[in-house]
């Protein structure tokens, strides 16, 4: 693993040096000072002073100068933990309210927002080390959500070969017993997964319902965590494309001991399938924000796209009278950039591809579309009953920015 230390000389950027070297299976350190004016020699000594104190751990430490830097020095350190590949920023933390606006420090908060590298926030708390603190790996807890991601959470921290106690925490919003049951045998077979008979740890399990910042930093003080390890993300957040997920702002803001946040590998479940017709409403729930369409058992086929079970995108084949048309693509603004629309028409095509098929395409489309085999028609070539679907247009469909289209059955 390799670390940077961001660096002001500061006590808080001290904490954080000074645990820094608790962290399992470094194998490089770079201290990095970043100034908006020049670096003095009393400056330099400092530096070669704090390599001398990790690299007294067995790291393998250097520092770097970046000075009179024009830009935000979150921005410089963001780049430089590009450039040199690192794994983890340890930044200190300067405590919430102390510095007007910002919750963690001007630099800390930026990095909490922007940074794609996993981030480990000591708090200045720990700052004083002695015997009567324990080491931040030695008592963790992990909120996790049962899905894709945090099973990635947990294969990494199987992969730091870490000793002591772990805690998996799932905090729900239902208050269901029965929920609240099946949620804790998930998170057993969780740490049975991650166990895997070996004896380096002890792994406790807890499904809580409550509000989840304030149930997790509740359950931090009560088993005195050490430290609290989870996601940047949980699903939601990534498919909406947050940069950061509530909970995890909401903690690394509240949390009075360290918090380590995973920047986690995405590999979502993403599955593309034709929609059972009780699941109908779940399509017409994502058309409400683009005109209220609703699905017709009788004469409908919608394919949809799920990930992580949740429905993200949809599309329609309508039977008519006299044709098939293919309308009703639509992907929630929330959702776009994954492209998921994609497993939803391969969905469609699959199972309506064997008639001919019929659309009504936006401009910007034809080429997406025509990688399906449509191809552009004349406006009188569409079966009556399609084509009166835009008389509104009054036989100018190219002025409504509208172009007509057909697939031949079977396929390109």
């Amino acid at each position: 693993m390799r670390i940077l230390i961001p660096t002001d000389f500061s006590d808080y950027s001290q904490a954080a040096l000074r645990m820094a070297s608790e962290i399992p299976g470094i194998s490089d350190a770079i201290i990095l000072h970043v100034t908006e004016g020049n670096i003095t020699g009393k400056d330099r000594e400092k530096l070669e002073k704090e390599c001398s104190l990790l690299s007294s751990s067995d790291i393998k430490t250097r520092f770097r100068i970046i000075e009179n830097v024009k830009q935000p020095i979150g921005e410089a350190i963001r780049d430089i933990a590009e450039e040199e590949r690192i794994d983890t920023i340890v930044s200190g933390a300067r405590g919430r309210g102390k510095v007007g606006r910002y919750l963690l420090g001007s630099v800390s908060d930026n990095l909490l927002l922007n940074v794609s590298r996993d981030l480990l926030i000591m708090q200045y708390p720990r700052y004083v080390k002695n015997s009567m603190y324990p080491d931040i790996f030695d008592n963790v807890l992990i909120p996790i959500e049962l899905s894709s991601i945090s099973y990635e959470i947990l294969a990494f921290v199987k992969s730091l070969n870490i000793k002591g106690q772990i805690t998996l925490l799932h905090v729900t919003n239902s208050a269901d017993y029965a929920n609240i049951r099946s949620l804790r045998e998930q998170l057993k077979d969780a740490a049975d997964r991650m166990n895997n008979g070996d004896e380096r740890y002890s792994i406790s399990v807890l499904a809580l319902h409550g509000d989840r910042v304030n149930t997790i930093l509740s359950v931090a003080e009560t088993l005195q965590a050490t430290m609290i390890l989870l996601s940047r993300f949980g699903h939601l957040d990534y498919l909406k494309k947050a940069k950061i997920g509530a909970t995890v702002a909401g903690v690394a803001a509240r949390a009075e001991i360290p918090v380590y946040i995973r920047y986690p590998e995405i590999t979502l479940q993403v599955q593309g399938r034709l929609l059972d017709y009780d699941e109908f409403p779940l399509a017409e729930v994502l058309w409400e924000k683009y005109h209220q369409q609703t699905g017709d058992p009788k004469r409908d086929t919608i394919s949809g796209t799920f990930a992580e079970g949740i429905l993200v995108s949809v599309a329609r084949c309508r039977k008519h009278p006299d044709g098939y048309e293919v309308d009703s693509v639509f992907t929630p603004e929330a959702y776009r950039g994954h492209g998921f629309a994609k497993y939803a028409m391969d969905s469609l095509i699959r199972s309506c591809g064997d008639h001919r098929l019929f659309m009504h395409s936006t401009r910007a489309l034809v080429d997406w579309y025509s990688s399906y085999g449509f191809k552009k028609i004349p406006e009188e070539n569409l079966p009556k009953t399609i084509r009166d679907r835009y008389a509104f247009a009054l036989g100018n469909l190219e002025g409504a920015g509208v172009v007509p289209m057909m697939r031949e059955p079977g396929g390109l």
